[in-house]
């Protein structure tokens, strides 16, 4: 119970010089199931193909990373996604996001794309 009551008074603590923003509880509880879905399941893609992972079939494994996150990020997942980027979006104001946005670290399409030297 000791530790409960320390966690307690350092996340008071910690609320308490944070700067707050009144958000509507369906918005926060849309935006936290999509990122339970988003954490949750590419925690499990990960650890089920890392038990399957074997330098030898190196390219069986790949497919099947790719097969389970074709079957997992659908058109409807993808929607609910950023029905929940913009239901936050409402609270932030346009400079600040700007500014996060220019910190997040996104998938690097060009880099992604390019097709390896096969001659090294």
């Amino acid at each position: 119970m000791l530790l409960g009551r320390r966690r307690g008074r350092w996340y008071d603590q910690l609320m308490v010089q944070e700067e707050k923003v009144e958000v509507a509880k369906n918005d926060l509880q849309a935006a936290w199931a999509v990122l339970e879905n988003l954490s949750v399941s590419l925690d499990q893609i990960g650890g089920k193909l890392a038990e399957e992972r074997n330098p030898a079939n190196g390219a069986e494994s790949l497919g099947r990373m790719q097969e389970a996150l074709d079957a997992y990020l659908t058109p409807e997942l993808v929607k609910t996604i950023n029905d929940a980027r913009a239901r936050l979006g409402q609270y932030i104001p346009a400079e600040e996001a700007e500014a996060i946005a220019e910190q997040i670290r996104y998938w690097d399409y060009a880099a992604a794309c390019k097709v390896p030297d096969k001659t090294r």
